[in-house]
């Protein structure tokens, strides 16, 4: 499957969207904890949708549209709930490194769910942005081999959760596409960031802490920044699945969200890069540039 200009231009737009959201997340959640600002955002989020799909005119959803947007919805419930638990339960080091199997995970999901294969080079690409996202989040002299791999996941709970949340996050956009296929973008995603705002709304209401929704107040400015840019992120990030294959716009988006981090924690929060990260992101760089080639 080839990538046109279009693809490619919407494509990066969509990485540096999420980059810019990741980093004004992560100041966020210095300040407000992560599940009521995950709520706050998709309830902030779902009028902007609202508002998009109503200027497109009133949202329509053909036949075939709820089953892969409820299955979406759900993935994305069960992905965030498990992601904030997979830190309680076991290590930094063990875990983020699995969220970098994703988007291998997608092309191989969107094989049966919507029958795109990527091209060998591009296969060759996804496989380089993978091996270079597991390197770049490894701790300083710790080595991945199968055998560590499977004794971590064996060990840790918070191992299998976080190798969950790779499953249900490479699964989403396959429905997310299937979805799109019979109503707008805005549309869905009005859907999208409602349904989860509801459940993950009961969630503190059940737990009793509604209240945690009040920390925003202390860095509104911030949270309308953080609000924007992935109302914006999201959007983009449809627009891109229906111009290329799903698993190319999720390789290339974690491809250039770790080389963004990576810089900003350089330039912006002064961390340390050791020869080994910048190795990685080489091998990123090439993978990337192999897909949009």
């Amino acid at each position: 499957m080839s990538v046109s200009l279009l693809a490619c231009a919407t494509i990066v737009a969509c990485a540096l969207l999420w980059s810019g959201f990741d980093l004004s997340r992560k100041a966020l959640v210095a300040r407000v904890e992560p599940v009521p600002l995950l709520v706050l955002l998709t309830l902030g989020q779902a009028p902007l949708f609202a508002v998009w799909a109503a200027v497109e005119g009133w949202p329509s959803f053909e036949a075939g549209y709820w089953p892969p947007a409820l299955a979406s919805l759900a993935l994305n419930v069960v992905a965030n709930l498990a992601f904030f638990y997979a830190f309680k339960l076991a290590p930094l080091s063990l875990t983020i490194p699995l969220l970098s199997l994703t988007p291998a995970l997608t092309a191989l999901t969107a094989i049966p769910i919507l029958g795109e294969w990527p091209t060998v080079r591009q296969g060759a690409g996804i496989a380089l942005v993978v091996a270079g996202a597991f390197a770049l989040h490894l701790p300083r002299g710790e080595a991945w081999t199968p055998r560590s791999v499977v004794r971590g996941l064996l060990r840790e709970r918070g191992a299998h959760l976080m190798l969950l949340v790779a499953l249900c996050w490479s699964l989403t956009p396959p429905f997310d596409k299937l979805a799109l296929h019979r109503a707008s973008g805005p549309a869905h995603g009005l859907v999208l960031c409602a349904g989860v705002a509801v459940v993950l709304l009961a969630v503190l209401v059940a737990r009793r802490r509604l209240g945690e929704l009040a920390d925003v107040v202390r860095v509104p400015w911030l949270f309308v920044v953080a609000l924007v840019v992935s109302t914006a992120a999201l959007g983009v990030q449809f627009v891109a699945y229906g111009l290329t294959a799903v698993a190319l716009v999720e390789t290339v988006k974690r491809g250039v969200g770790n080389v963004a981090a990576l810089g900003v924690g350089r330039w912006v929060f002064g961390e340390a890069v050791g020869t080994g990260q910048v190795g990685a992101v080489v091998v990123m760089g090439v993978g990337v540039g192999l897909i949009l080639s």
